[in-house]
């Protein structure tokens, strides 16, 4: 075990960095899932403010931005929930970012949703 000023390193497991890699890719989904909610409508030559998109359209839209950007918010939870498991608390950290980026998103599209 290698030391710093005398004090053991805690050793890092693949969980923690595997959860922290799924953090930072959240905002990389963000722009990712936007782009292809964004260029749905454009491939349909249809216009989301207009409301004449067909509702297929906005249900496909919802749901594949919504699972593009979940999915690392998904990654944070089980990954850092397996770092934590093993003993290493510093998983809790990137967990509750998953989870209140996921919670936030998901209060965004909802209030989205009934907002019109």
């Amino acid at each position: 075990m290698s030391t710093v000023n005398g004090l053991p390193r805690p050793t890092q497991s693949p969980w923690l960095r595997r959860a922290w890699i799924a953090v930072a890719l959240i905002p990389v989904s963000f722009f990712l899932s936007s782009a292809v909610g964004f260029g749905l409508y454009k491939a349909t030559n249809s216009r989301r403010e207009n409301i004449d998109a067909p509702l297929w359209v906005d249900v496909v839209g919802v749901l594949v931005s919504t699972a593009i950007f979940l999915a690392p918010c998904v990654l944070a939870v089980i990954y850092g929930r397996r770092s934590s498991t093993d003993g290493d608390s510093r998983g809790r950290v990137p967990l509750t970012v998953g989870v209140l980026a996921g919670l936030g998103y998901g209060l965004l599209v909802l209030g989205s949703l009934v907002a019109g």
